[in-house]
This record gives structure tokens, C-alpha cells and sequence, in this order.
């Protein structure tokens, strides 16, 4: 059950074109993915750790591009480069793809990890298919909660602290897009990368 609802946060995080729709979908995704990280957990220091790592990824996270929209006046448009039915496609080719990865004999007996692959690949698309600053950041937010749940799935032995650094990466490179798109929202209120290179030097 917990491997359909990662393999939905993800897609739907791939698929949507609205912002606010796209960020319910990450949030599905990263609470589905702490979720699996839960059983690891032992010590008062484990279960601090997790609960900063969820207010990283399930707050803050979503706080800063949310605020782009209804306060900076973004558009909540991430701009996908390509057609529903491309991305539909996309979608398709990612599933195939993630359950190839799975059936892998180094996989193959691992819990959820079609549904690992598939929030891997379907991250990396929202970055490569998306016009948009805010998809290119929702997009490194999904891949940071792929990242975690890849090294929960695959390295349950890992310490937890592994995961806060990678929170903590995923969410500077968010406050950096945030502090980018701020400055760049008064030339061009749609974040569009493509913009964004003619306003260099």
C-alpha cells in the first residue's frame, strides 16, 4: 500500500501543472516516504531527527514556494516544455523503467523498490521537463525525499543523521531558489529559466 501511495506522490508530482496541486502531490510523496523510515527509528535522538526532517520536508519546504505564488504574485503555471500526452508517456516509460530497475537481482527482494525508482526518475523529469523555477525547485524537493527514501529502502542500517544532511541540502537549494525568484519575479512574474538567461551580467 505505502509503495502505491509513493508511486502516486510521485507521478502526480510529475504530471501536474499547478503548483499548489504539484505540492499536495510532494507532500503525499515525502510524508509516504518518512513513513517507511518510522520503523527505523529507536532513540529519543532518532526520533528528533525525524521529526526535524519532516518539518524540513513537509513544511518549510512547501512554505517557500507557496509563498512565491500568493505573496510575490509567481504564476502558478510551472510551465511543462511538453503536452499532456508527452508526459503521460513520460509517466509510462518511468514505471516501466522503475519496475526494469526492480526485478534487478540486487532489488529484486527489496520492499518498494519500484516505487523507489519511480520517485527517483519521476523527480528527475519534473527538473529536465519544466520551464518553471518553481517545477525545477519542486523538483529537487521530490528528489531529496527519493534520496532519503532510497537510503532507507536500500541502507536501512544507515543512521538517520544521513538523511538529515541530505534534508538540509535539498532545503538550501530551495531558499536559494526562493531568494533567486524573489529578485527575478519583478522582470518576469512566470520564473521562466528561459528569461532568466538573458538577465546575466
Amino acid at each position: 500500500m505505502v509503495g502505491v501511495v509513493l508511486a502516486i506522490g510521485a507521478l502526480g508530482v510529475m504530471l501536474e501543472v499547478d503548483v499548489r496541486r504539484a505540492t499536495v502531490a510532494y507532500v503525499v510523496l515525502s510524508a509516504a516516504a518518512l513513513w517507511t523510515t518510522w520503523p527505523h527509528m529507536s532513540s529519543t535522538t532518532d526520533l528528533a531527527f525525524f521529526a526535524l526532517i519532516a518539518v524540513l520536508k513537509l513544511i518549510a519546504g512547501p512554505a517557500m514556494l507557496l509563498t512565491l505564488v500568493r505573496r510575490y504574485g509567481a504564476r502558478a503555471d510551472l510551465a511543462p516544455s511538453f503536452g499532456f500526452a508527452w508526459r503521460v508517456f513520460a509517466a509510462a516509460v518511468v514505471l516501466v523503467a522503475a519496475h526494469a530497475a526492480s526485478m534487478m537481482s540486487a532489488f529484486a527482494h527489496v520492499p518498494h523498490a519500484a516505487a523507489v525508482f519511480t520517485a527517483v526518475l519521476a523527480s528527475i523529469v519534473v527538473v529536465i521537463a519544466n520551464r518553471s523555477l518553481l517545477a525545477h525547485a519542486l523538483g529537487l524537493l521530490a528528489l531529496g525525499s527519493a534520496i532519503g527514501l532510497a537510503s532507507a529502502t536500500f541502507a536501512p542500517q544507515l543512521p538517520i543523521a544521513v538523511e538529515l544532511g541530505d534534508a538540509f541540502d535539498v532545503i538550501l537549494a530551495t531558499f536559494v531558489a526562493f531568494a533567486i525568484a524573489r529578485a527575478v519575479i519583478v522582470h518576469d512574474p512566470a520564473l521562466d529559466i528561459r528569461s532568466m538567461r538573458r538577465l546575466r551580467g
